[in-house]
C-alpha cells in the first residue's frame, strides 16, 4: 500500500510542477511577458489640483515641445528615404582628401573633438616641434623644420581643424609657409593666404591623410579641450520671411564651388551658371534612383537604347532666363536680383528647371530656390529641393 501511494504521488508531482510553472510564466502568469502593455493604456483624465493648493507647483513629466515652424502646410504623403548604400570600404569613406576650387583639404567622418588627438599623436610620432595649439580654434602649429636636400630654407605648417559642412565631420586644412634660412625664428608670423610650397602641402595632407585612415579602427579618444570646435554648424537651413533658406558659413569662394558641386550630382544636373550674378540654371529629375549609374553587366558590353538619347536641356539659355525674368516687386526680390537687370516684360514660354541663386558674403553665405522665372516655390517644394542641395555639399 505505501509502494502504491509513493507511486502515484512520483507521478502527481511533475503535473502539479507544470501547472505551478504555467501560472507563473503563462499569459495569465504572475512573470508574465507585459512588453505590449501600453497597447492596452487607457487615458485618463488631467489631474486636478485641490482647493488651496498653488496651480504652478505642479508640471507636465514629459512636456511634449510646441512646433515651431513657420508654415504648417503638410504633404499629403510622404515617402521614406532610400537607406544610403554601404561602402566596400569603411577607411576609405571616413577619411577622404577633398578637392575643390583649386583648394585640397582632409575630410573625416568624425566629430572634430576625435580628430584633435589622432592629429597631435601624428605629429609627436614624427618629431614635428609643436610651438602653438589652441583647441578652442582648432588650430595647431609646428616648429621651423628642415627639409633633406633643402639647405637654403625653413618650412613651418600651420593646421586649422574645424567643423565639416556634412553632420559629424572634421575638415584639416593645411597651410604651408617656407622662408629663408638666416631669416629670424621669433616674432610674428605673417601667414601666407595660400601655401608657399604646393608639393609640401600636399606631403603634410597625404601623409597625415593616411596615418587618419590607419588608425580609424583603433583610436576612439576625444580631447575635452577642443569639444568646443564645432559647436555651430556650417550649413542650416533656415527661412527668410516665409521663404526657405540654406545659410553657410563658408567663404564665397568655397560656397560658390560647393553648391556647384551640389547641383551636379545625383538626380540634378546643370544647365547653366554665371558666377557673376551668382546663378545656377538646373534641373532636377524626381525619378532618378541611385541604380541608373550602375549599368548592368551587357549593358556596359554592348550599350544599350538609352546611351543615344540626349541629356534633359533648356529650349533658352540662362542669359535668356535671366533677361524675362518676372519679378514681384518685394523688398526681398529687390536686394536678390539687384544686380540683374531683365530687359523685356515679356515673359518666355514654359521656361523649364530652376534657378539656384547663392547671396552674401564670407561667412554669412544665402542660397535659395526659385522656378524658372525666379518666382517662389511651394515651401515644402523648396525645402526638399534645398535638402538635396545641402547633402551633396562638400
Amino acid at each position: 500500500m505505501i509502494k502504491s501511494i509513493m507511486r502515484r504521488s512520483a507521478l502527481l508531482m511533475p503535473l502539479v510542477a507544470l501547472s505551478g510553472c504555467s501560472n507563473l510564466f503563462g499569459p495569465e502568469g504572475y512573470f508574465r511577458d507585459r512588453g505590449d502593455d501600453y497597447l492596452k493604456a487607457d487615458v485618463i483624465a488631467p489631474m486636478q489640483v485641490p482647493a488651496g493648493v498653488e496651480q504652478q507647483k505642479v508640471e507636465q513629466l514629459y512636456a511634449i515641445p510646441a512646433i515651431v515652424e513657420r508654415d504648417q502646410e503638410l504633404a499629403g504623403s510622404f515617402e521614406v528615404p532610400r537607406p544610403q548604400p554601404l561602402s566596400d570600404s569603411a577607411f576609405t569613406d571616413r577619411v577622404k582628401i577633398q578637392k575643390l576650387s583649386g583648394r585640397r583639404w582632409i575630410l573625416v567622418s568624425a566629430p572634430p573633438a576625435e580628430v584633435w588627438p589622432q592629429v597631435r599623436g601624428f605629429l609627436s610620432r614624427n618629431n614635428l616641434n609643436v610651438v602653438f595649439t589652441d583647441a578652442t580654434s582648432g588650430v595647431i602649429e609646428t616648429g621651423w623644420l628642415k627639409f633633406k636636400g633643402d639647405e637654403e630654407t625653413k618650412d613651418k605648417y600651420r593646421l586649422q581643424i574645424e567643423q565639416g559642412v556634412q553632420p559629424d565631420s572634421t575638415e584639416i586644412h593645411v597651410l604651408h609657409m617656407s622662408v629663408d634660412k638666416d631669416l629670424p625664428s621669433k616674432g610674428q608670423i605673417n601667414w601666407p593666404a595660400r601655401s608657399i610650397n604646393g608639393e609640401r602641402e600636399s606631403w603634410m595632407l597625404d601623409e597625415l591623410a593616411a596615418t587618419i585612415a590607419s588608425d580609424s579602427g583603433s583610436s576612439q579618444a576625444a580631447s575635452l579641450l577642443a569639444q568646443t570646435i564645432g559647436l555651430s554648424d556650417k550649413v542650416k537651413l533656415d527661412a527668410e520671411g516665409e521663404e526657405p533658406v540654406l545659410r553657410l558659413v563658408l567663404e564665397y569662394n568655397r560656397a560658390w564651388a560647393t553648391v556647384g558641386h551640389a547641383v551636379r550630382q545625383g538626380a540634378f544636373s546643370t544647365w547653366g551658371s554665371d558666377e557673376v550674378v551668382g546663378v545656377y540654371y538646373i534641373d532636377y529629375d524626381p525619378e532618378y534612383t541611385d541604380e541608373t549609374e550602375e549599368p548592368g553587366f551587357f549593358s556596359r558590353w554592348f550599350g544599350s537604347a538609352d546611351e543615344d538619347q540626349p541629356e534633359s536641356s533648356s529650349p533658352y539659355s540662362l542669359s535668356e532666363v535671366l533677361a524675362h525674368l518676372q519679378l514681384e516687386d518685394t523688398e526681398s526680390n529687390r536686394k536678390i536680383f539687384k544686380s540683374i537687370k531683365s530687359g523685356s516684360a515679356d515673359p518666355l514660354d514654359e521656361v523649364p528647371g530652376y534657378l539656384v541663386v547663392v547671396r552674401g558674403w564670407n561667412d554669412s553665405i544665402e542660397v535659395r530656390v526659385r522656378d524658372g522665372y525666379a518666382r517662389n516655390l511651394p515651401n515644402q517644394e523648396a525645402k526638399k529641393l534645398l535638402n538635396m542641395i545641402r547633402h551633396n555639399l562638400i
